[in-house]
């Protein structure tokens, strides 16, 4: 209860207090947007105007919808009081919620102030047809989004794989993976060796107390999660209605909701913990905390090898849980204190079924590290953090062998869990539990960022997908539409070649012959081998139904593209086929390669 106390008091703090600034001097006289506001378009320019001179080493960071934005260089007004960013030259600001958050010092370099603002842009950055762009880093291989070569110091921009998520997302994900893994482990344990578990007041409150703790970071998290995918606020996202939206988020966001609902079912375990060790109620009461873990594993279904990443993903949570879950119950709960023969059972118990999910929990974990980090370890934000993992891990292994050691020599024929020997394995094992928490927080926040080796999850849930190869030009691309509908639609523009030297990239929609519709035509800020994507909630109007043709237009370094797609169908806003069929392709539009496949899911968005 301590902890829960601690938890919910923590969220507090974090909602109410977040946008204080600091009481130091250079406090923030006014701001252009001022806090609070909501913009029709994205600004021009960000103004901070402080109530004192400050120094030239200043951080400003501006995050919208969860995801941090490129920030054009600071220029400093002659009275050292303004700060002015100007937009004119780098990508503008996207429609939704954005938090600019800012660090000043004073004129000698003293500790300043810190605080930030938010305010809204309600219109994408870029007018007709409306296309909110994401750039990726380009990749390696076709259909991998691995940063560019370091040797390329003018790659372009920073991969968003490297920036983490918002806090609450982070907060939600830590404490919901810490609950359920701690609960699953625990009902292993129980089952496994010591059955006498429910018996003890100090075991149940334990379970509820977790569970409780699972409960508040699974809802913080599918709130958080909801929120960064429909690109909203926070509080919004609060209202159940929103949440349904996760299952047009690929199979992470399916996965959440699973995971809530599965959750919750948990407690009916939770609330009578002998439920999993009574053979008439045992199968259903392992198969839900078994499978609220298996969730966890499906947060990642990206990358080479994609089924194999799936059955590694929830093969590692489900024996990490095992692992960690039930070292925690033993450290927590079994050596709280001196005891008769069962608590010696559940020690040696624990010896015997560790190992061999030690063992799952390593070889899964280093199929994982291949499939989606490759050799770029140090390169990215995930493969620097998994070396970190890594080694926590390793020095787990190290203090648990220690651990079993000392378990087996004092315990080798001991009948009861005498005064000494319960301080000296709660101490040995206590230590262990401590290095396995930080594991699961350290899990946790490997799913803030981006392995280099991932691929984007959507890419085969379009309704429409065109492919268009140049051999002159040697440029070769993919156009995605879904739902493939009258009404706005999900655009994405996938380059695979060439790596680089790619301008004048536009894509254009000419409209059914008779139907009166204007042309829509999309610039593509790509330059090279990346994705462009764009927003739901800013698509590409599509105003009638019927044979559309693609148009694409690009220069190379090697030639000129004019004219090259094809045509496709846009569906009625029903689904239904419209009347008409697809006719030949207008004059002028000829048709390289093209191939059209049609996909039974929706599109996605990754948060």
């Amino acid at each position: 209860m301590r902890l829960l106390v601690a938890v919910v008091a923590a969220i507090g703090v974090w909602l109410v207090g977040g946008d204080a600034p600091s009481a130091h001097a250079q406090a923030l006289d006014e701001s252009e947007p001022a806090d609070g506001d909501v913009l029709a378009d994205p600004p021009t320019e960000i103004m901070l105007t402080f109530d004192e001179e400050i120094g030239p080493t200043n951080d400003v960071a501006v995050a919208c919808n969860s995801n941090s934005t490129t920030m054009p260089p600071p220029v400093l007004s002659s009275d050292s009081r303004t700060l002015t960013f100007d937009y004119a030259d780098v990508d503008p600001l996207p429609q939704g919620t954005c938090v600019l958050a800012y660090t000043v010092t004073g004129p000698d370099g003293e500790e300043g102030s810190t605080g930030r603002i938010t305010f809204s842009i309600q219109r994408s950055p870029i007018t007709t047809p409306g296309v909110t762009v994401e750039v990726s880093a380009p990749p390696t291989t076709p259909a991998t989004t691995a940063p560019a070569d370091a040797g390329d110091d003018e790659a372009a921009e920073p991969a968003l794989d490297e920036t983490p998520t918002s806090g609450p997302l982070w907060l939600g994900r830590l404490l919901s993976t810490f609950g359920l893994s701690i609960l699953f482990g625990a009902f292993v344990l129980i089952v496994a060796a010591w059955p006498e578990g429910p018996e003890y007041i100090l075991a149940v409150r334990f379970l509820r107390a977790v569970w409780v703790v699972a409960m508040v970071g699974t809802v913080l998290y599918v709130v958080a999660f909801t929120a960064a995918a429909k690109g909203e606020s926070l509080g919004a996202a609060f209202n159940p209605a929103e949440w349904w939206d996760l299952t047009d988020a690929g199979w992470p966001g399916r996965a959440a909701l699973a995971r809530l609902v599965l959750c919750l079912l948990t407690g009916w375990v939770v609330l009578r913990p002998e439920r999993v060790i009574d053979p008439t109620t045992q199968l259903p009461a392992l198969a839900v905390p078994t499978l609220a873990v298996a969730t966890i594993g499906l947060s990642r279904t990206g990358g080479d090898l994609a089924i194999l990443g799936v059955v590694a993903g929830v093969g590692h949570a489900l024996a990490m849980a095992i692992w960690i879950g039930s070292l925690v119950l033993l450290a927590r709960v079994v050596l709280a204190g001196p005891g008769d023969e069962d608590l010696v059972h559940a020690v040696r118990g624990f010896n015997r079924f560790s190992g061999p999910a030690i063992v799952i929990t390593i070889v899964t974990g280093l199929i994982q590290m291949f499939r989606l980090d490759g050799g770029s370890l140090f390169s990215t934000g995930h493969g620097r953090l998994l070396l970190i993992k890594v080694v926590v891990v390793a020095l787990m292994l190290f203090v648990g062998m220690t651990a079993r050691q000392v378990a087996q020599h004092r315990l080798a024929r001991a009948t009861d869990l005498t005064p000494p020997a319960a301080d000296q394995l709660r101490r040995a094992f206590g230590t262990d539990a401590v290095l396995g928490v930080i594991v699961l927080g350290l899990s946790a926040g490997l799913m803030s960022y981006t392995p280099a080796k991932a691929p984007e999850d959507e890419v085969t849930d379009f309704a429409i997908e065109k492919s268009v190869v140049d051999t002159a030009s040697g440029l070769d691309l993919v156009v995605r539409l879904d739902p493939g509908r009258v009404g706005e639609n999900r655009l994405q523009v996938e380059v695979l070649a060439p790596e680089t030297g790619v301008s004048g990239l536009t894509v254009s929609f000419v409209a059914p012959a008779g139907s009166g519709v204007d042309t829509l035509s999309q610039p593509i800020p790509l330059t090279g081998a990346g994705i462009a994507d764009t927003t739901e909630q800013a698509g590409l109007p599509f105003d009638v139904a019927g044979a559309w043709t693609l148009q694409v237009d690009a220069t190379t370094g090697t030639g000129a593209v004019s004219g090259a797609g094809g045509s496709f169908e846009i569906r009625n806003a029903d689904g239904s086929v419209p009347d008409s069929d697809i006719g030949p392709t207008p004059t002028g539009a000829p048709v390289t390669s093209a191939s059209t496949t049609t996909s039974s899911g929706p599109g996605t968005t990754t948060p």
